[in-house]
């Protein structure tokens, strides 16, 4: 038999997309699991779980179950360790590859084997400062200059041979003066120089070392146009439109915060917006990578890997710097780092991570130290609180009202898995010697799973996903997409509710999430971001469904409302704009030079009836044509105004050429976000005129 939700529709639908929620895996354990638990509890019990009204209850009730601890035991922390032997193979992969010129393979073995090094005794330190050595040499090749200087830098700090430094140092006064800094190239090749004293090299060999660093160093004053391409930076978020608010963290002043039975916390415009005005810049409170794009983006920034570094105890995440491996190892990763391997084991969804990262991104002490004031707070508040808070996440909606008592107990039994995982990994400051003592539970241990509990009920209908811009081809602008990384809970922008026909795009950088306006807004208008279906893409019922199977309401947007149809079935803006410049009915033609109106009968000239369209005709098809050429800036601006124009005289009607500016601006916007452009992501090229000394591995 169907069940019945809160909202009084029947849930097979919605059952399935909430349990999309809780495990994304089918071969994950975490099923059987819970099977296991649901076949051994009793109708008896489940009724008397059924009364809890608490998650704090829901969690006391169900640890006291001998359904929970027949199945689910308790957990030891495992990773993938470090192997000096791996390593070493894999750098003499990397050795015979680079012997070919096949440099990007090369970078593939050198990348593992600086993943595999151990980092613990002073001895297996050095097949760490080998790998890193090695791939710094392919890095030069490859004209990843600064990544190159940095492998140096780290290798140097990791026991490499000093009768081989001279090598790295002359390596490292080629970069910097590739890049450009004569005065930290004349420094590395002085100290090139110095170290050739402590090498084992013969006489003749040395000599010729000597003469070629010294004509390297030699040639610093004259050397005043850099080769290297342009240095990369992380772009800086762009600032608000009006300035920050003054009550509400990371938005503009354009924006105010309203409350209504009805429509919850949402946004309206404080003033008028005009089309591509930022409107939020926010980083999340907590963001976790797609496990599948482990490999491949840093861990704890989401940003693509050129020579990643690995956590320095296990192998299975990586790191674009060593800041972001070092903030990510003092905070969240250090109680996650052995527990990795079960989660993903698991098949736990992507928002069970975050529910879990929310608490060790954190301090214990200062979750137990909010538990009073949490308990009794008010949500209403959280726009005079700071977006770092975390009460700002707390009193996100849950729709725990709406919420059947088989939903509860998945993500109940879903939060204790989650809470042992805690337990092994020493975020709790309880070590169980033995496994009878695990059966045992403190309050605070309690509290502690009913935030977990919690944050699997709120991060459903909060969290956002995180995409990266890719584009397939630098000069084509049409041969992008957005590629799903990762999902973040942003406190901020959570508070935007939906419409199938957005008003705002959404870029990122990094993990910080920019919101922008994709057309005019007026003041006191509410304002909509869009949490999937987009009424141009998809028809109404498939929209309503989705929205009513993920996040448990009925759209009544202007899309919703007037049924709007996808782009095949809209009017094109011709049809729509011809017509009487006096009151703008519809005209008849006359003869070849006049249009008689169909509402005020009055005639006007063909002549003064096209032109106008004409001209808004030509800005459309101009911002187009520049988007396509790539002048991005250009083309936003003229795209904004285009969309002005064709919003003050059509009002709220689907017309084609309208919705495809707003995308091709959403799309402009979209570059100045976190990009990855396939074709130059790396440049495979050998550097000009390296002297085979600077890259030989």
């Amino acid at each position: 038999m169907d069940e019945i939700d809160g909202l009084g529709q029947l849930t097979d639908y919605r059952r399935l997309c909430s349990d999309l929620t809780l495990q994304t895996k089918k071969e994950g354990f975490f099923k059987d699991y819970l099977a296991s638990i649901v076949d051994q509890v009793s109708e008896e019990e489940f009724q008397e779980f059924s009364k809890q009204q608490t998650d704090y209850d829901r969690i006391r009730y169900c640890w006291t179950l001998p359904a929970l601890h027949k199945t689910m035991k308790s957990f030891r922390p495992s990773y993938r360790g470090k192997s000096a032997d791996d390593s070493a193979k894999r750098r003499e992969q990397g050795n015979e590859a680079f012997k070919e010129k096949d440099y990007r393979k090369a970078l593939v073995m050198y990348n593992q084997s600086v993943a595999y090094a151990p980092y613990s005794s002073l001895l297996e330190k050095t097949t760490l400062a080998l790998a890193l050595a090695n791939r710094s040499a392919v890095l030069v090749h490859l004209k990843e200059y600064r990544l190159a200087v940095r492998d140096i830098q780290l290798s140097l700090q990791s026991n490499y041979p000093e009768k081989q430094r001279y090598k790295l140092y002359d390596r490292m006064g080629y970069c910097h003066q590739q890049l450009g800094e004569p005065a930290k190239a004349r420094v590395a090749y002085t100290v090139a120089l110095d170290c050739l004293a402590e090498s084992d090299l013969e006489l003749h060999a040395l000599e010729n070392w000597r003469q070629t660093v010294e004509k390297s160093r030699s040639k610093l004053a004259s050397s005043s146009n850099p080769s290297n391409k342009p240095i990369t930076t992380v772009n800086e978020l762009p600032e608000l439109l009006g300035g920050t608010h003054p009550t509400i963290p990371n938005a503009s002043r354009n924006l105010s915060l309203k409350v209504d039975d009805n429509c919850g916390r949402y946004y309206v415009a404080a003033d008028d917006i005009k089309p591509g005005q930022t409107l939020v810049c926010e980083k999340p409170y907590a963001a976790c990578l797609l496990p599948g794009k482990f490999t491949s983006h840093c861990h704890h920034c989401f940003v693509r890997l050129i020579a990643p570094l690995a956590c320095v105890t296990c192998r299975g995440v990586f790191y674009c710097s060593v800041e972001c491996r070092d903030e990510a190892g003092s905070t969240y990763h250090q109680y996650e780092c052995g527990i990795v391997d079960i989660l993903t084991a698991s098949g736990s969804s992507i928002l069970s991570w975050i529910a879990l990262r929310i608490l060790t991104k954190g301090k214990l002490e200062d979750f137990l130290a909010a538990r009073e004031q949490l308990e009794k707070g008010d949500g209403m508040r959280l726009a005079q609180q700071r977006a770092d808070d975390y009460s700002c996440i707390y009193h996100l909606a849950t729709l725990s009202h709406l919420r059947s008592d088989k939903d509860f107990f998945d993500r109940t039994f879903m939060a204790l898995f989650l809470f042992q995982c805690l337990r092994a990994s020493g975020f709790l400051p309880t070590r169980h010697r033995y496994e009878e003592d695990a059966l045992n539970i403190t309050d605070d241990e309690i509290f502690v799973a009913s935030l977990l509990l919690r944050h699997l009920q709120l991060l459903q209908f909060n969290a956002h996903e995180i995409h990266e811009f890719v584009q397939l081809n630098e000069k084509n602008m049409r041969s992008t997409k957005t590629a799903y990384i990762g999902v973040g809970i942003y406190p901020t922008v959570a508070f935007f509710n939906h419409s199938c026909r957005p008003d705002v795009a959404r870029y990122f950088l990094g993990t910080a999430m920019v919101i922008t306006s994709s057309r005019s807004i007026r003041r006191g208008q509410m304002v909509a971001e869009n949490y999937g279906p987009i009424f141009t893409h998809k028809h109404l019922a498939d929209r309503q469904q989705s929205l009513l199977g993920r996040y448990w309401f009925q759209c009544q947007c202007p899309a919703c409302k007037n049924d709007w149809p996808v782009y095949d079935g809209m009017p094109d803006m011709e049809s729509v704009l011809i017509c009487c410049p006096l009151c703008r009915g519809s005209v008849q033609s006359v003869n070849s030079s006049y249009a008689r109106c169909t509402k005020c009968k009055k005639q006007s000239l063909w002549e003064a009836i096209r032109r106008p369209v004409d001209e808004i005709s030509s800005l459309y098809q101009t911002g187009m044509r520049i988007m396509d050429l790539g002048q991005v800036d250009k083309a936003i601006h003229v795209l904004g105004l285009y969309i002005e124009m064709m919003e003050t005289l059509v009002e709220d009607l689907p017309i084609r050429e309208l919705f495809l500016a707003q995308e091709a601006l959403r799309l402009c916007l979209g570059t100045y976000g976190t990009k990855y452009v396939a074709t130059s992501h790396l440049s495979f090229k050998a550097a000009a005129g390296n002297p085979d000394n600077k890259t030989n591995a």
